[in-house]
């Protein structure tokens, strides 16, 4: 394999039919997408592959997360190619080009074994975790028992966006603070957003979106300076009731494993952590 002459370089559309290919074939391959996915990813985002004409070797996807942070979205190897050799050889140009439009930093959810030592031997490293909750819905209402009286909990409002990004981004920390675009997007294809006012302030909002018979919180926030106060506890009783109403059986959500404060109300809720723990791995482009 070393004598094979390999060309990395930007993905064109013309090369989805192989790119297809190669990941149905992959026995390595992180997130496989569809013909309409790798169409816009090609024209929107970062996308690279490893060539030699008659075979696509390897495949390597990233998309602008916010200001100067994007995400590993996929990756694929082709069978026999070592990761140690293919993985660098994918990232290194897809790495560069990045850098060059001021991204600083990728990020990666792996959840692929394979691939966790492979991106750690380039630089990336480990800095959280995810963990996913879950709980089955009960009809009983739950806000009549975490409801509050000073507080108006309502749909938020499109000239509201600045104010909200402005809320997300205080109660989150980097990487995982939203932009205005991503809040738009929240807006306009989810169930429900909805947004607490008190003291004529917006100071928590929460995000639901319901598909069939299963419900998930997106996002739930509230302000660091009205912590404590039982805001948070109401827009998630409000969220179980939605999803009730709605004619979900159950409800998921996820945090980050160092967020021990939201895990306490989650479990406080019912709520009981399922699956494994995602290791979130971020690497330093200045440093690629």
């Amino acid at each position: 394999m070393h004598d094979i002459q390999l060309e990395v370089r930007p993905a064109r559309k013309s090369d989805i039919e192989r790119i297809l290919q190669l990941q149905q074939q992959a026995r390595r391959s992180c997130v496989r997408f569809g013909y309409e996915d790798l169409d816009k990813m090609i024209e929107r985002d970062y996308c690279y592959i490893a060539d030699t004409g008659p075979l696509l070797w390897g495949f390597i996807a990233a998309a602008i997360q916010q200001a100067g942070l994007a995400q590993l979205r996929g990756l694929s190897l082709i069978n026999g190619w070592r990761s140690e050799e293919g993985i660098p050889q994918l990232l290194q140009p897809l790495a560069a080009a990045m850098a060059e439009k001021g991204v600083q930093f990728l990020m990666h959810l792996n959840q692929e074994a394979w691939l966790l030592p492979a991106l750690i031997r380039q630089g990336f490293e480990t800095h959280d975790s995810i963990v996913n909750f879950e709980r089955r819905i009960s009809l009983r209402p739950m806000l009549p028992r975490h409801g509050l009286e000073n507080a108006q909990l309502r749909y938020v409002r499109p000239h509201e966006i600045s104010a909200l990004t402005a809320l997300d981004n205080q109660a989150f920390a980097w990487p995982w603070q939203f932009s205005s675009g991503d809040l738009v997007q929240l807006l306009m294809s989810t169930s429900r957003l909805v947004v607490m006012e008190m003291e004529d302030s917006l100071v928590g909002y929460a995000c639901t979106d319901v598909h069939g018979y299963r419900a998930h919180i997106i996002r739930l926030a509230v302000h660091p300076a009205y912590q404590g106060r039982g805001i948070g506890r109401h827009l998630l009783a409000d969220a179980l009731d939605f999803a009730a109403q709605i004619g979900a059986e159950t409800i998921s959500l996820n945090t980050q494993w160092q967020n021990a404060e939201s895990q306490r109300l989650y479990l406080g809720f019912g709520f009981r952590m399922v699956g494994r723990r995602v290791p979130v791995l971020i690497k330093s482009l200045d440093r690629s």
